[in-house]
């Protein structure tokens, strides 16, 4: 069943509306015909099952909220080029993340654009994943401002150490969000490293090799999420 963005779910037996893009993609390029159905999601977590009526019009037959995850995924990352960061945002939405912090560092490059094609990558990865959650993209900070959030809201973090020597032996966690920085492609400094250690980020190493920034980033969150599944089963 094809997945659809509405960001106005209605009640079952009433008419949902879409925005002209999903629209379009329903009725001119995939040609629905009547009593087709389709999925709906708002990007909130209200999920509903839609059937394509005549004069293409989409009725509601059933919704329900998913309810919000105990423990969520986030990412602290730096700004890579503009095509990389269009594939890199929807693989975040594909793994679950829950919101995407911009950093700002001392070896970035990269200047994120700010533009409406950032939430319909989003979209994209989550009706590839089925994911009923929409990541937010959240305004760039230094390393500094990132790590008194972190802080805060008690998150357990990480940070990718290329060096073994510096990675965090795996202990037990006591629950509560994770998550996971990435530094630019040029990795942190080592005074940016030292801060994140200093304030209790762990590192974690992903292998003996130098890995892109994009790659970094799937591949720490695919890891960060798998402990986290593993954490809730015991």
């Amino acid at each position: 069943m094809r997945t659809f963005f509405c960001e106005t779910i209605p009640a079952p037996g009433e008419a949902a509306e879409l925005e002209k893009s999903e629209f379009d993609h329903l009725f001119r390029t995939l040609r629905a015909a009547p009593g087709d159905e389709v999925a709906l999601f708002d990007g909130c977590g209200l999920v509903a099952v839609a059937r394509v009526e005549p004069r293409r019009t989409l009725v509601i037959q059933e919704r329900r909220r998913e309810p919000e995850p105990a423990r969520r995924l986030h990412l602290y990352c730096a700004v890579p080029r503009r095509a990389k960061f269009d594939v890199l945002l929807k693989q975040a939405a594909e793994l679950g993340v829950w919101s995407i912090r911009l950093l700002h560092c001392e070896r970035s490059v990269a200047q994120p654009e700010g533009s409406g094609r950032w939430e319909t990558l989003l979209r994209e990865g989550c009706k590839q994943s089925k994911n009923p959650f929409l990541p937010r993209i959240l305004p760039m900070v230094k390393p500094s401002e990132a790590l008194e959030e972190i802080r805060a809201r008690k998150i357990q973090a990480f940070f990718g150490a290329v060096d073994a020597g510096k990675a965090s032996p795996r202990e037990e966690t006591a629950g509560g969000d994770f998550a996971w920085l990435v530094g630019p492609e040029g990795g942190f400094t080592p005074e940016e490293e030292q801060a994140f250690l200093a304030a209790g980020v762990r590192g974690l190493n992903l292998g003996p090799y130098v890995l892109r920034l994009e790659t970094a980033a799937v591949c720490g969150l695919a890891v960060l999420r798998q402990r986290m599944a593993g954490e809730a089963e015991r």
